[in-house]
């Protein structure tokens, strides 16, 4: 009985943001958490509509059959941001540098970290930015910063664990979340850019970007994607599909099940396309020295993450990567027993440290600080399993033909991804299209 009320509490909290007090409490059951977030659909998978297709999906793509492999393809050229979009985010960061020097002084050190640097963000995420040597506090910058008319909104989370301002544009109404720089932030951005660029082979990156992306929305659109309520963070995503990459996604090229179409549009990397956009402009300084990639560690397990020259020709199909990833964190990984360990250049799987109250949490380990196990936190993480494994038996019953007629017949229209996350996806270009709007009548 109290599993069962504990569980259905967590999830209501967690559907409706609030964050819950039973973060030792290891018997709930976990439970599917719905379509509840800012991009949630009135139209979810239990709908009696949904007839308007996503915005990535082309009127035609000259097939008649649905192709998991290509809508993932879609989707992420769809995510990527223009350069319209690249020059706000760049142009919102030059101004707010602006603004901190001159109320701080010369001395103080403002710059960009996480996945803005990284390239794994959307064009209405908001921006991490981390801040040393300033002589103001943040409890003053607060006041300092409304005054000087930069911010539409400015919220205070200072007695987390990590302060932090929340500071809304008033020309973009983009967020940017201000932290004091532990060097945390910095370190964490460079072992993300290591990762992608040293020890990943293209095919592997192109898949992790692709997944994280995609989960990223996944997740959004369930409130599951914030350790304040007990989901897991962007960054703590990142790692758990890397993880995938390097230990499972070999595993799914031995065993050739690979029944998907295979045919996507030749794309760039995310990751050099942005690369080279940030760059191009004005911001080039905050990112450069966030830019190179750690150091590879001179010794390497079994399991180390530098690409082998087999997986260089490899192009793995962006569908079954999806399937194989939701799989393995929905019903195969043992939470229980097993812990994810990464080192600068390695990962692998070890024997979970023994706990009494908490032996039912992710553990894995944070390659910028390996003292710190990133999953502590997430306390929801049997409903975020419980998601994954519903996911994937949706997502596999649409892929293999065994879903329902509604089902079948909603991807159709909607496309298998589009109906699978279950988002409000006018609601997301709206909002692009209305940023872009606030910015160019500021430089018109």
């Amino acid at each position: 009985m109290y599993s069962s009320s504990s569980g259905f509490q967590l999830k209501m909290n967690m559907m409706a943001g609030r964050p819950s007090r039973m973060k030792s409490c290891r018997t709930y059951t976990g439970l599917v958490i719905p379509p509840c977030g800012k991009f949630a659909s009135p139209t979810s998978l239990t709908s009696e509509s949904g007839d308007v297709p996503p915005p990535w999906m082309p009127e035609t793509d000259g097939s008649s059959q649905p192709s998991l492999n290509r809508e993932i393809a879609y989707y992420v050229e769809y995510m990527k941001a223009t350069k319209v979009e690249m020059a706000l985010r760049i142009d919102l960061i030059n101004r707010f540098t602006a603004l901190i020097k001159k109320i701080t002084g010369s001395t103080t050190s403002v710059r960009p970290v996480g996945s803005c640097v990284t390239g794994l963000f959307f064009p209405t995420s908001d921006i991490d930015m981390v801040m040393a040597f300033s002589p103001r506090p943040l409890s003053l910058l607060q006041n300092d910063i409304s005054r000087s008319g930069f911010s539409s909104n400015i919220h205070a989370v200072l007695n987390a664990s990590v302060p932090l301002l929340r500071i809304t544009d008033a020309v973009t109404g983009l967020e940017i979340d201000l932290t004091m720089s532990d060097g945390h932030g910095e370190r964490a951005t460079r072992a993300v850019r290591g990762w992608l660029e040293d020890q990943a082979s293209d095919d592997e990156r192109r898949v992790i970007q692709s997944l994280v992306m995609v989960l990223k929305l996944f997740l959004s659109i369930r409130r599951l994607g914030t350790t304040f309520t007990g989901g897991i963070n962007s960054y703590v995503l990142v790692w758990m599909v890397v993880a995938w990459a390097k230990l499972e996604m070999p595993k799914l090229h031995a065993q050739a099940t690979n029944t998907l179409p295979s045919r996507v549009p030749a794309r760039s990397s995310r990751l050099d396309d942005l690369t080279a956009e940030f760059n191009s402009i004005s911001i080039s300084s905050h990112i450069s020295s966030l830019s190179q990639p750690q150091k590879k560690s001179s010794a390497s397990t079994t399991t180390s993450g530098s690409p082998s020259q087999s997986a260089s020709t490899t192009r793995t199909n962006l569908g079954s990567a999806l399937l194989s990833f939701l799989r393995f964190y929905g019903q195969e990984f043992d939470y229980e027993t097993k812990s994810i360990r990464f080192t600068s250049s390695s990962v692998e799987y070890t024997s979970k440290a023994w706990s009494s109250s908490a032996s039912y949490l992710l553990s894995i380990t944070d390659p910028a600080d390996s003292s710190v196990d990133m999953g502590s936190k997430a306390y929801g993480i049997k409903h975020v399993q419980e998601t994954f494994r519903d996911a994937y038996v949706t997502l596999a019953g649409l892929v293999d033909g065994t879903a329902t007629r509604d089902q079948r017949g909603k991807a159709r229209v909607q496309g298998i991804l589009g109906f699978w996350l279950g988002g409000e996806y006018s609601q997301l270009d709206r909002e692009r299209k209305e940023i872009v709007r606030k910015w160019r009548s500021q430089h018109s």
